[in-house]
Order: C-alpha cells, then sequence, then structure tokens
C-alpha cells in the first residue's frame, strides 16, 4: 500500500535507513508498507524549476521494489510537479545503491571528490524523455 501525506513519519524513517540526520526543509515523500508496516520510502527535495533530488529508502530486506512504488515515484516528479529531470547523489562506496540506480535508467553525470567527510559522491540523472516508468505521452 502507497502512503502519501504523512511526510512526519517517512521522513524520519527515510532518514534513519539512510543514516543522515534530517531531509531538506522542502522533502515530501511517497511511502510503502506491506502488512502495515513500512518497507520503503522515497523522498524528493531540493526542488528548482528543472529538477529535484530524489532519495530511496528500503528496509533492506530485498522484496519492498514493487512496479507500483516505481510508477509512482516517477510519476510525481515527472508528471505531478512537471520536472524534466531528477538527480541522486550517492555515496561512491555504496556499490549497490549505483547498480541499483543504473539498473533503474539512471546515467552517470559526475564525480565529487571530498564531497563527503569520508567519500566521495557519484551524481546521476535521469531525464524525463528518458523514463520508462511514465506513460509515453508524458515522455
Amino acid at each position: 500500500m502507497l502512503i502519501y501525506g504523512q511526510d512526519d513519519v517517512l521522513l524520519p524513517w527515510a532518514a534513519q535507513k539512510i543514516g543522515i540526520e534530517r531531509f531538506r526543509d522542502d522533502a515530501r515523500a511517497i511511502g510503502q508498507s506491506r502488512n502495515g508496516v513500512i518497507n520503503a520510502v522515497v523522498v524528493f527535495d531540493a526542488f528548482t524549476a528543472c529538477d529535484m533530488n530524489m532519495h530511496v529508502a528500503s528496509d533492506g530486506t530485498g522484496h519492498w521494489l514493487t512496479r507500483e512504488l516505481l510508477v509512482h515515484a516517477f510519476a510525481y516528479p515527472f508528471i505531478t510537479c512537471k520536472r524534466r529531470r531528477v538527480t541522486l547523489l550517492i555515496a561512491s562506496r555504496n556499490t549497490k545503491s549505483l547498480r541499483f540506480a543504473s539498473h533503474l535508467g539512471f546515467r552517470y553525470e559526475g564525480y565529487f571528490r571530498h564531497a563527503m567527510p569520508d567519500d566521495d559522491i557519484v551524481a546521476l540523472g535521469m531525464l524525463r524523455e528518458h523514463c520508462r516508468y511514465i506513460p509515453k505521452e508524458f515522455r
């Protein structure tokens, strides 16, 4: 089941799973639960006229990803918010997340050396016209 409008619950859950203190003040979230328990949250923040950042947090089970969550997670930035692109910023040592992002269709766009206290950041992006999770008429 998808969860909307509960940022006060979803944002702290995602922040704890990702290992950060909190998200930016403009953050919005879409959650997913199974049997009443949150198993995944997609957070959007750093909104600009063309772009927003996406963060994905899960319960770590490997059984949280659903087609419904993917469709809604990409419909929000590209259809609802009418943005042209979505950006992911991932720690360079987080190879599991980098592979996952690539599998979703995100493309490598840059590398920020020493952008974290103990790691570098890899920038990946997805353009609306390349998103296979939204209907063709919205691409």
